[in-house]
């Protein structure tokens, strides 16, 4: 074990014999080791060179002899269409995202909608089977129910907390794609994504995962036998509501196919938004620490909060009661759900917030609260807000929420 593999093992297990151990060490390695933060990453990274997550996703990518990759906006390169891997500024993205996963490839787009959508038009042809959780991000279920239809794809709706029901529904008819999010968008059900992976590998699907919600620092997908994972980089990956993408990783021949669509249909990312969210992607771990340390801070308020029926939030107990995601995660990022008890709240609280704000998207710096209708085809209860918690001091945040529902 060398010198930085120790410092973080001791920052995480905190045990005495860590502890002991730490002393022989220099006066300087015991003082980082003292204020060093718990470590969330997936337990399976591996780094591309033997360095940590954060290292990789600020090193690796950059063009020699920059610190920052500059911003390349020219349209031909000695002839050619600028397009990726030719562009240095999205190429720099794309290793960071391939490497932090565990991917052999990666390509981007866009936005989510438009890696989502040109990976599925790669794999699925007419006469396909789809099988998807029941609850996916809003969009994602558009293209499922009206549009993938009309192509002869057939799109199944299974709910995935019950591996029987799954494996049995994966046995009726071999699916060419299996689809999900392991931390579900709105509904903050925790799935079993290692097991629904296997599932999928045996039943000969390829398994999507999206990872918008826990990011590669919390969950990385491919290191878990997953083909393809998935992120809208809008969101924690660029984490400051500043630039749009998507990016799609997996192995070579996978991801080289649906990179072949996008130069075809279209929807070349713009080096602008690259250069964004790699800088974004830099800073990932410790966003993701301090989102998880807040969620968990204002779930803990909210819960004991008499104008609350539930909170769906998957470091609480009370909701992820089987311990799913306990079994393969160590931190679940800043999306929380909330049932509240009477429909006045439900439609008053984000109007009365001063601080954080009643808008659309997540994974931002800034707090944000998203009233949702109740749909029970996709377990999305009545009173019910989806919350991304952002940045700011969790007090102010407890504050806000607290003079809202006074």
């Amino acid at each position: 074990m060398n010198k930085r593999q120790f410092i973080r093992s001791a920052a995480l297990l905190g045990t005495a014999s860590a502890a002991s151990t730490l002393h022989s060490a220099s006066g300087a390695d015991a003082a980082a080791a003292a204020v060093t933060p718990l470590d969330l990453t997936d337990e399976k990274f591996v780094s591309a060179d033997g360095h940590g997550f954060m290292s990789d996703s600020i090193h690796l990518g950059e063009e020699p002899g920059f610190s920052v990759t500059p911003i390349y906006q020219a349209k031909n390169v000695r002839g050619a269409y600028q397009r990726p891997p030719r562009n240095p500024t999205v190429g720099a993205f794309e290793v960071k995202m391939k490497s932090l996963e565990g991917g052999e490839y990666a390509v981007s787009a866009p936005c989510g909608m438009s890696i989502i959508s040109q990976t599925l038009l790669t794999l699925l042809s007419s006469g396909d089977r789809i099988v998807v959780h029941r609850c996916v991000y809003d969009n994602v279920m558009t293209l499922l129910r009206e549009h993938l239809p009309r192509f002869g794809i057939e799109v199944v709706w299974a709910d995935m907390h019950d591996l029987d029901a799954l494996r049995k529904v994966l046995g009726e008819k071999q699916p060419r794609v299996v689809h999900f999010e392991p931390y579900v968008n709105p509904t903050c059900e925790v799935l079993d994504a290692p097991a629904i992976i296997r599932l999928a590998k045996e039943a000969g699907a390829v398994s999507i995962v999206d990872n918008t919600w826990l990011s590669p620092c919390l969950f990385q997908p491919l290191r878990h036998g997953a083909d393809l994972v998935l992120h809208s980089a809008t969101k924690y990956i660029g984490g400051h509501g500043s630039a749009m993408g998507g990016v799609v990783c997996g192995s070579k021949e996978l991801v080289g196919r649906i990179e072949k669509t996008i130069g075809v249909m279209g929807g070349i990312i713009r080096p602008f938004d690259t250069f964004l969210l790699t800088q974004g992607l830099k800073t990932l771990r410790l966003r993701m620490e301090g989102h998880t340390a807040s969620a968990m801070r204002v779930a803990t308020f909210l819960e004991a909060h008499p104008k609350v029926a539930r909170v769906r939030y998957g470091g609480l107990p009370s909701w992820d009661e089987r311990g799913i995601g306990k079994s393969y995660l160590r931190g679940f990022g800043g999306m929380m759900g909330v049932e509240w008890k009477d429909a006045a709240t439900h439609e008053s609280f984000g109007q009365r917030l001063k601080l954080c704000k009643p808008w659309v998207s997540l994974g931002d710096v800034v707090t944000l609260v998203s009233k949702r209708g109740e749909q029970p085809d996709r377990a999305i209860p009545p009173r019910y807000t989806r919350i991304s918690i952002g940045l700011e001091d969790a007090a102010d945040i407890i504050s806000d929420f607290q003079q809202a529902l006074a």
